[in-house]
């Protein structure tokens, strides 16, 4: 049954993929399904494989077997994916007689001089946000001996905020590589980068870098040159793939107690590290997806439940233990951990703080069940299709590049989805008129 499901999600996202027809690769009409088939079927084949593989504990408190679950999995998911194509769609029909072209995109509208003076000042201030973050708990030696007490250790750092200025930097210095394709830029650009990347690898986690790469791979395809699938291209794609894979891997050893101390004395296996399991189970939130699909019904739904919990956050003053988590995932982890039922507003200090991401899926079943799926989907395809609109008007803005990619990967109607987003939203619109002055000033 599993392995009949793999081939029916092949067999669908393949559809998906082919009716985007000439579609950009980055567009979400493709793009969507790819990353869907990347995220679900390495998955899906190997609990298909090794049945055993798949955690036992799901099961026990769903009160299910693993051919039932990943068949009602499929039905619901094959809903949630259809559900989402029909909105990017729907948006895209309506659009082309609604929406009118905002401008024709011009790189040449930008005055380089102040694009890279924007650059270096949003590098300098996201690496002084991070330096004060360090010298306030410490030290980096203490910061990366000390992982696996990240949460606590960022606990009321608001400087933090401004990391995110660092991706924004990397890709205002593609733009000015569109404009003046300077050598220095383009070292500049790299260091920025890989100092980036170490900032955000610094914390334990891994979605931040990995996004950024993203961001920078879609950047240098609309702002610098498309992308075109050669064989030097696809060489390179491969060992940047090697590499990410490794990434993935080795930040969450990062993450426990004397994780670096265990790397520096070569006690780490290195071949338990590199295994297709701990690979794919990193990558995919599959397993979480099924847990919700099994487990919520029309007697313990949330319908809601907690909708102002991030109110409630923001509000309470002191002990935050007393308030329930931000992160609506630190329920489901619980209900499978001690096969027990927690639901919003149960108190964080009642449970284990470890998390299972809800993203989309989750939130939506367990809420609203079926009707919640279609729903919730439906309006993420609009969330989509309406953000890549806006993008390929103006393909060379590195604000919308970076929505783009930061929609597609983040963008959900999850509590801690939503904070998220209006967390960047300041960034984004004062990036946004920081840019209209550079496009005004080359006018003049």
């Amino acid at each position: 049954m599993v392995l009949f499901c793999f081939l029916w999600f092949l067999v669908l996202y393949f559809l998906a993929y082919k009716l985007a027809k000439n579609s950009d690769f980055f567009s979400p009409f493709k793009f969507i399904p790819f990353k869907y088939a990347l995220l679900n079927l390495p998955f899906l084949l190997l609990i298909a494989i090794s049945p055993k593989s798949f955690y036992k504990a799901i099961l026990v408190v769903c009160n299910t077997n693993l051919n039932d679950a990943v068949l009602k999995y499929t039905i619901v998911q094959t809903i949630a994916f259809v559900s989402l194509i029909t909105g990017m769609y729907i948006y895209k029909k309506w659009q082309n007689k609604q929406i009118p072209i905002i401008h024709n995109s011009n790189p040449h509208n930008y005055s380089y001089k102040i694009v890279k003076a924007i650059a270096v000042a949003f590098l300098a201030i996201g690496t002084g946000a991070y330096i004060i973050f360090i010298y306030r708990i410490g030290g980096l030696l203490y910061l990366l001996t000390h992982l696996h007490k990240r949460v606590e250790l960022q606990s009321g750092q608001y400087v933090l905020q401004f990391l995110g200025l660092l991706s924004y930097s990397v890709l205002f210095l593609l733009l000015c590589i569109r404009l003046k394709d300077k050598l220095a830029d383009k070292v500049l650009m790299v260091s920025a980068l890989l100092l980036s990347v170490l900032i955000f690898s610094s914390f334990g986690a891994r979605k931040n870098a990995i996004t950024l790469i993203i961001m920078v791979i879609v950047g240098y395809h609309y702002i610098v040159k498309p992308i075109t699938f050669t064989i030097k291209n696809k060489i390179v794609f491969g060992v940047l793939s090697l590499l990410l894979v490794f990434y993935i891997l080795i930040v969450p050893v990062l993450r426990k107690k004397d994780g670096l101390s265990r790397i520096e004395s070569e006690r780490v296996n290195y071949g338990s590290i590199l295994n297709i399991h701990k690979l794919v189970y990193n990558v995919s939130y599959t397993y979480i997806d099924i847990f919700a699909a099994n487990y919520y019904n029309t007697n313990n739904a949330w319908y809601m439940a907690g909708f102002t919990d991030p109110v409630k956050i923001a509000l309470t003053k002191g002990d935050k233990s007393v308030v329930p988590p931000m992160d609506q995932g630190v329920y489901f982890y619980n209900t499978v951990v001690n096969n027990k039922d927690y639901r919003p507003s149960t108190p964080r200090r009642e449970m284990k703080k470890n998390s299972w991401p809800i993203e989309n899926f989750g939130f939506s079943y367990a809420n609203f069940l079926i009707p919640g799926v279609v729903l919730f989907f439906f309006l993420q395809g609009l969330v989509f299709s309406f953000f890549y609109d806006v993008l390929k008007r103006q393909a060379y803005n590195p604000v919308f590049i970076y929505l783009h990619v930061f929609i597609i990967f983040n963008f959900n109607f999850s509590s801690l989805r939503l904070v998220a987003f209006a967390m960047i939203t300041p960034f984004v619109v004062l990036t946004y008129y920081l840019l209209k002055v550079a496009v005004v000033k080359r006018a003049t």
